[in-house]
C-alpha cells in the first residue's frame, strides 16, 4: 500500500516536471519567433481582422485603414471596384511601412515594441496634367513648350508641366517630410525621352534644416579623382556632393561631408527618435534611378530659360569638354541612386503671375531685374547651388544668388552654398486624388500612390 502510494506521488512529479519543461519549452519558441518576425501581412497565418493583426493570440500591430482623411471600416482588396491603391503608412514605436504591391500586403520594418499602430492610406491616382488645374497667370501649373528650341533633337521637344509663381500649392508628402513638386519633366531613360513627376526638398519647409550650414559643391586637392587643382572639380560624377547625397543621405548614415576644407566635416543622417534623418527605404523605392541625368554647362548665365535647357541637354563640360555630359549608371555604378540638384532652367521656369512672359525673356543673369525673382518658388534666400557648370573652367558651378538671379562668380565648386536634393519618381507613381480646394498646399500636401 505505501509502496503504490509512493509510485503515485512519483508518477504525478514527474508528469509536473514534463508540464512544466513543455511550458517553458514553448514560451520559449514563441518568443523566439516573437523576436524573429520581420513582417505582418494579410494571409492565412496571420489574419488581419478589424484593423489590427493577431499574432498567437496578442494584438502586436493594429491596422487603422483610410481613404484620405477618412477612415475605412476594412483595408481596400487589390482590384477594388473604387479603384483605390495604397498611398502610404506610418506607424509609432519607430516601426515603418513597406507596401508590397504583389502580394498587397504591408511589411512592417523595424518592429521593436508590441502594441504598435500603424495606418494605412489608399487614395485614387490622378495624372498631374490631366487633372491638375493649368494656369495662364497667378500661381499653379503652367504648359511649357519646347517646339521652338531647334537646336533640340525632336524627342525633347514635347510639352512639359511646371509649377510656378511666387507659392504655388505643389506640396507633397514624401519621405515622412513634405517637399515640392517642380512639375512633370521630360527625362531621358535609355534611348526615350519620357515624363517623370520632379521633387525637390526645401530647406525652409517645416523647419527641414539637414543641409542649412552650406557644403561644397566639391572639396578635392590635385591628385585625388579627376580635379586638376585645389579648388576641387566640377565633374558631379566624381562630386563629393554626388556621394554624399547618394551615399549617406540616401541610406541615413553617417559619414564624411565637405564644407570649404579638404578635411572633411561629419554629417549625421542617422534615426533620430525611430525617424531618418535621411532617406527612409519606402522613400528609396519611389526613386527612379534609370533616368540619366544631363550635365551639359555653358560660359555664361546671360542667357534666357529656353537657352538653359538646351545647354543643360548639350556637351559643353569642364577640362575642355573631357567631363561627362551625362550622369548614368554606367558612369557612376556605385553611386547613382538619382539624387542630384536643380537645374537653372528649372528656377528660371518657375517664374509666374503677370511677369512670366517677360521673365522668360530675361537672362537669368538678370532675374533680380523686373521682380522676376519675388515671383518664382525657387528663389534662394542664400546662395543656393545648381547642377549646371561653369564650362570655361574645371572648378566653377551655377549657383542662385541669394539676391535672385543666377550666376558663376562667387562659386568655386569649395565655396559652401544651400544644398537641396532634386530627384524623378518612378513613372508609376501618381498623385492621389483629393477634390478639396486646399489640396496641394502645405497644410494639406499631396499624397502619393504607387500603382501596382
Amino acid at each position: 500500500m505505501n509502496l503504490k502510494k509512493y509510485i503515485n506521488k512519483n508518477e504525478k512529479r514527474i508528469k509536473a516536471i514534463l508540464i512544466s519543461l513543455g511550458a517553458i519549452v514553448l514560451i520559449s519558441v514563441l518568443f523566439l519567433l516573437y523576436r524573429t518576425f520581420a513582417f505582418f501581412s494579410e494571409n492565412i497565418e496571420f489574419p488581419m481582422m478589424k484593423g489590427q493583426v493577431d499574432y498567437f493570440g496578442n494584438s502586436d500591430v493594429y491596422f487603422a485603414f483610410y481613404k484620405g482623411s477618412d477612415k475605412l471600416e476594412e483595408m481596400p482588396q487589390k482590384g477594388n471596384s473604387d479603384n483605390l491603391v495604397f498611398s502610404y503608412g506610418v506607424c509609432d514605436n519607430g516601426a515603418s511601412i513597406i507596401w508590397d504591391n504583389n502580394s498587397w500586403a504591408p511589411l512592417v520594418k523595424n518592429l521593436k515594441k508590441s502594441k504598435t499602430k500603424c495606418s494605412l492610406y489608399f487614395g485614387k491616382p490622378i495624372e498631374l496634367d490631366k487633372n491638375i488645374q493649368i494656369v495662364e497667370s497667378g500661381d499653379g501649373l503652367y504648359k511649357v513648350s519646347h517646339n521652338n528650341l531647334i537646336e533640340l533633337d525632336s524627342d525633347w521637344n514635347k510639352t512639359e508641366y511646371r509649377y510656378a509663381g511666387a507659392n504655388p500649392n505643389n506640396y507633397v508628402r514624401f519621405n515622412n517630410e513634405i517637399w515640392r513638386i517642380i512639375g512633370l519633366v521630360n527625362v531621358k531613360n535609355g534611348d526615350n525621352v519620357e515624363q517623370r513627376i520632379k521633387i525637390i526638398r526645401m530647406n525652409d519647409t517645416e523647419g527641414q534644416t539637414n543641409f542649412e550650414n552650406g557644403y561644397s559643391w566639391d572639396y578635392k586637392l590635385l591628385g585625388n579623382g579627376s580635379t586638376l587643382g585645389n579648388l576641387g572639380c566640377n565633374n558631379w560624377t566624381d562630386s563629393q556632393l554626388k556621394d554624399m547625397l547618394n551615399g549617406i543621405y540616401y541610406n541615413s548614415l553617417s559619414g564624411n561631408c565637405y564644407r570649404a576644407s579638404s578635411t572633411p566635416v561629419t554629417c549625421n543622417f542617422t534615426n533620430e527618435n525611430g525617424i531618418p534623418k535621411g532617406l527612409n527605404e519606402q522613400a528609396r523605392n519611389l526613386i527612379d534611378k534609370e533616368v540619366i541625368w544631363n550635365l551639359g554647362g555653358w560660359s555664361t548665365s546671360a542667357i534666357t530659360t529656353d537657352e538653359f535647357y538646351e545647354k543643360e541637354r548639350g556637351t559643353s563640360t569642364g577640362n575642355l569638354n573631357q567631363y561627362p555630359s551625362e550622369w548614368t549608371k554606367n558612369n557612376d555604378q556605385n553611386y547613382h541612386n538619382g539624387i542630384a540638384l536643380l537645374y537653372p532652367s528649372d528656377f528660371g521656369y518657375a517664374v509666374g503671375r503677370e511677369k512670366r512672359t517677360t521673365c522668360l525673356e530675361t537672362t537669368l543673369k538678370e532675374y533680380n531685374i523686373n521682380n522676376c525673382a519675388d515671383n518664382d518658388w525657387l528663389k534662394a534666400q542664400k546662395n543656393k547651388y545648381l547642377l549646371t557648370i561653369y564650362s570655361i573652367s574645371n572648378d566653377g558651378a551655377f549657383a542662385i544668388d541669394a539676391n535672385g538671379y543666377v550666376d558663376a562668380s562667387f562659386s568655386n565648386v569649395d565655396d559652401p552654398a544651400v544644398i537641396e536634393p532634386v530627384l524623378y519618381l518612378k513613372n508609376n507613381v501618381k498623385i492621389e486624388e483629393d477634390l478639396k480646394d486646399n489640396y496641394g498646399s502645405i497644410e494639406n500636401p499631396f499624397r502619393l500612390i504607387t500603382l501596382p
